[in-house]
């Protein structure tokens, strides 16, 4: 009987350690807010990852690949993001200056969902320092693409750069 309530401590201890760690997962994904809307219906992108670009006119780029699904094992997010392997997905090419330079939407309610795009997108607040990312990104109103209509209305915060 001594052996069994002995180890109830540990148990207890135990659960706290996965309980947190658990928290800890659920705010990872929770670095993306907003809205994300085609056609109507909206998209709940869940997860942020940033991967290296190569240098975009001289400068430090990135790619962040915001998705639906989670993409931190993925070998190459952002070609799964465009062709609907992670779920609803953007894909932005960003330099270390906030300026953006590609856009891919691929929002599953489009029928031309993967489509680039170049100047829709809009960013403020933008911050790549101390291994993070931060900004909000945003259409100017509800944009059409070849009959489609979408809109992004998203913040991202604290999304690890990659080292």
């Amino acid at each position: 009987m001594f052996g069994r309530t002995s180890c109830w401590p540990r148990r207890m201890a135990l659960l706290i350690v996965i309980a947190t760690v658990g928290a800890q997962v659920v705010a990872a994904a929770g670095m993306v807010s907003g809205k994300y809307i085609g056609n109507g219906k909206p998209a709940q992108l869940a997860f942020a990852r940033v991967i290296p670009h190569e240098k975009w006119q001289d400068e430090t780029a990135y790619t962040l690949i915001l998705t639906e699904k989670d993409a931190s094992k993925v070998e190459k997010p952002d070609f799964d993001a465009m062709f609907g392997k992670l779920g609803h997905a953007l894909v932005i090419n960003v330099t270390q200056s906030g300026s953006i330079f590609g856009t891919q939407v691929c929002h599953q309610a489009l029928e031309k969902s993967g489509f680039s795009t170049v100047g829709p997108i809009k960013i403020e607040r933008f911050a790549a320092a101390g291994g993070k990312m931060s900004a909000r990104f945003f259409t100017e109103g509800e944009q059409e693409f070849s009959g489609d209509k979408w809109s992004v209305d998203l913040e991202i915060k604290d999304v690890p750069l990659p080292r």
